[in-house]
């Protein structure tokens, strides 16, 4: 074949055409979307930008067709989606703070919601994220700054506690009507399903096989597409587009157990963050005895009729389609929820005077307890464990790390006056992070390496002759299991969301490495390279060093010597 004597044109990429009707617009929206989530497990940074663009395109489409609601409901769901990704703070425009886009998210839910009341999933998706809200304001970094009045540092601390607790009252109210609505839902459907089994499909929702092939389907009832999808492809549109325009349906998803499950569980664990916002110097300036009853009544009704039946009745639910492995995992779920909320409640009435360190360190034990969920039925057959229902908790790596923490705060509150007994919770505490190392999946194990480290120093400053001895050895193993954190790190099984994450434990645990000497000795030159060569910012190692001086892991003094790194 003779060679051309020039090469062939290059192919021209069509420009795309401009978006004419709202269902055009949707959809231009809805592929950026896709794409961030195509990308949101490998390169979080690119999904992010791609949720960026998508948000810009849901706005371009409400300025053009105010009234379209599902763009306003996709733009309210990515601006929460875009506050829970863990994007570096560089990823945004300086102006844009964590709490401002927070707010944003919030505010544009209650757009959704002041629109279209008695919706599941707007309400869902609202009051998650005011609990998010309450979240960052219960772990607000404080910046370091000039000498305050001594006074202050107490006040702020309130002020913002109390703007955390109002974020999660209010995400519980909203999460109630949800479970509410939610109810009525599950009613109606299986109302729906019990007709459909007595006359199962009604003449006016039927086609004859002429309709059928002209359309190429059968028509549905109308209750099938009324409810919206929280999925952005499943969104419906309110266009006036020609014949020739994409028509848009939302694909029904029945609300079922799982669904109340998960808002009853969401109400419990905001509860259960309300509580723990409790602390020796602040318990009675946001609690009352009246208020701690009322938390109380509210979680055992959503405990006793919701949490617990719903996840002790899975095993008898084949119409969910789970399996075995599953059934189990919401089983553990909902008990430790439960364990959690009952060790952060013991904790705050001990800070209001309610009840005594032996108190305290019983409702722990109980809470953690083998709990049984259902009993098999009265048929004679001798009951094994697991027709039992009964829930280890010990078997469970996150359960024995969430006891070792409520061990470890019993522990660092009474130091000061029950040395040998904070010495003996501690060393429980230290042998459930033990367990849960081997328990825990790969992924996981920074974590729990972080949480070893931290308790070894806290155990170091026990004032107990064993302590005394082992002082050497102790603080040696922290800053060992620190280091692991960074070697557990490198696992090939951490994706890109969880591989962020990560990163925290391990700028974390560097930090405090370099403080062990600074505490020691008065050394800071570890402190300063890390600053200068390790890429953590000044804010993030004056947050980690306050919060661990505060959890028992430092001494006061070494905040002294920090701050005049960090001021150098």
């Amino acid at each position: 074949m003779p060679k051309r004597p020039h090469p062939p044109p290059a192919r021209r990429k069509k420009t795309p055409k401009a978006p004419e009707t709202a269902d055009e617009y949707l959809a231009v929206a809805v592929d950026l979307e896709e794409s961030g989530e195509r990308w949101r497990s490998g390169d979080v940074a690119k999904a992010g930008r791609f949720f960026v663009q998508a948000v810009t395109a849901y706005e371009t489409t409400l300025a053009r067709y105010p009234n379209n609601f599902d763009a306003r409901y996709n733009r309210a769901r990515l601006l929460y989606t875009l506050t829970q990704l863990p994007l570096p703070a560089t990823f945004f425009p300086a102006t844009s703070t964590a709490e401002s886009r927070l707010l944003a998210a919030a505010e544009a839910h209650k757009e959704c919601n002041d629109l279209e009341k008695n919706s599941s999933d707007i309400l869902f998706n609202y009051g998650q994220t005011l609990s998010s809200l309450g979240e960052f304001y219960a772990n607000k970094p404080q910046p370091y700054s000039e000498d305050e009045e001594e006074d202050e540092p107490l006040n702020k601390e309130i002020e913002r506690l109390l703007q955390s607790k109002q974020a999660f009252e209010t995400s519980w109210t909203i999460l109630q009507q949800c479970l509410t609505v939610q109810e009525s839902d599950y009613k109606s459907t299986l109302e729906q399903s019990q007709s459909f089994d007595s006359n199962p499909l009604e003449d006016e929702y039927v086609m004859n096989d002429d309709e059928d092939n002209d359309n190429g389907g059968v028509k549905l009832p109308p209750q099938f597409t009324e409810r919206r999808n929280s999925t952005a492809s499943s969104h419906s549109s309110n266009s006036n587009g020609g014949s020739g325009a994409t028509q848009w349906a939302s694909i029904v998803e029945p609300t079922t157990k799982l669904s109340i499950l998960d808002t009853a569980l969401a109400m419990l664990e905001v509860q259960t963050s309300i509580l723990t916002l409790s602390t020796p110097s602040t318990a009675t300036t946001i609690f009352s005895q009246p208020y701690l009853e009322q938390i109380t009544t509210h979680a055992a009704t959503i405990l006793d009729n919701y949490i617990l039946p719903i996840s002790g009745s899975l095993h008898e639910d084949v119409s969910l389609n789970l399996e075995p492995i599953e059934i189990a995992e919401r089983e553990v779920e909902a008990t430790l929820s439960r364990a959690n909320f009952l060790t952060a409640l013991v904790e705050t009435k001990y800070h209001l005077g309610l009840n005594t360190i032996e108190t305290w360190e019983a409702d722990i034990k109980a809470a953690f307890d083998p709990f049984t969920l259902y009993t098999p039925p009265d048929d004679g057959k001798q009951a094994t464990e697991e027709r039992k229902g009964i829930i280890d908790l010990a078997t469970s790596w996150m359960a024995l790390c969430d006891r070792s923490t409520a061990y470890t705060t019993l522990s660092t509150t009474i130091l000061p006056f029950q040395p040998q007994r904070s010495w003996k919770l501690a060393n429980l505490a230290s042998q459930d992070l033990s367990s849960a190392t081997k328990l825990s999946p790969e992924k996981e194990k920074p974590g729990v390496y972080l949480a070893r480290g931290n308790l070894e120093m806290v155990r170091s400053k026990i004032p107990v002759e064993a302590a005394e001895k082992a002082v050497g050895v102790l603080r040696k193993n922290a800053g060992v299991y620190y280091r692991g954190v960074v070697a557990a790190s490198g696992s090939s099984l951490i994706g890109a969301v969880d591989g962020v994450k990560v990163k925290e434990a391990v700028e974390e645990a560097r930090v405090k490495e370099v403080v062990i000497k600074v505490e020691e000795e008065g050394d800071v030159n570890g402190l300063k390279v890390l600053l200068v060569k390790g890429g953590v910012e000044k804010l993030a190692v004056w947050r980690i060093v306050k919060a661990a001086v505060e959890d028992g892991i430092f001494g006061r003094e070494v905040l002294g010597l920090v701050e005049e790194v960090l001021r150098g």
